[in-house]
């Protein structure tokens, strides 16, 4: 176990919580593709709480990343949070905060809305988003995030996403 590891279980952040992405559009996370000019991208995500805690929300984020000279160059395309403390959108998901217990596995749709891969896309240089598709030079991150109450290492999940045409 490294320093930072280390450092991580001592401060709270490691174990109390582990997140999964597994769904995408309806897709499994794993082989999930999302049509490059849509702009609502919804999943589910799972979070497997190792230890006592409160959730205080749920935090989604889309990345594409444009390898430019060599190097990656993260764009946040997006990010949104559940609803304000203490609402919900529906009786599917969570009200936060929220006590979780040990041993409690929470399944929490999600749901990013005003998407625009093209524009960021052109603000890289790629004018037309058909070029982007199938570019080993970008890729499109989902990362889902558990914000834990005392953890400076909120519990958290990323996944790769194929970019398709637009349907």
């Amino acid at each position: 176990m490294g320093f930072f590891d280390r450092a991580k279980q001592f401060l709270g952040g490691k174990n109390m919580a582990s997140v999964a992405i597994t769904v995408i559009e309806r897709q499994p996370a794993e082989s999930a593709s999302f049509p490059i000019a849509d702009s609502v991208l919804k999943g589910t995500m799972v979070i497997d709480v190792q230890q006592d805690c409160t959730l205080l929300a749920t935090k989604y984020e889309v990345w594409l990343y444009v390898k430019k000279d060599g190097a990656d160059s993260p764009n946040l395309v997006r990010a949104e949070q559940d609803p304000a403390p203490n609402t919900s959108y529906s009786d599917d998901c969570l009200k936060m905060p929220i006590d979780l217990k040990a041993g409690q596995v929470i399944t929490q749709p999600w749901m990013v809305m005003d998407v625009d891969i093209p524009a960021v896309l052109a603000r890289n240089g790629i004018h037309s988003p058909d070029a982007a598709l199938g570019d080993p030079n970008v890729r499109l991150v989902v990362k889902c995030i558990a914000d834990v109450k005392g953890s400076p290492f909120d519990p958290s999940a990323e996944v790769t996403v194929r970019l398709a045409p637009a349907s």
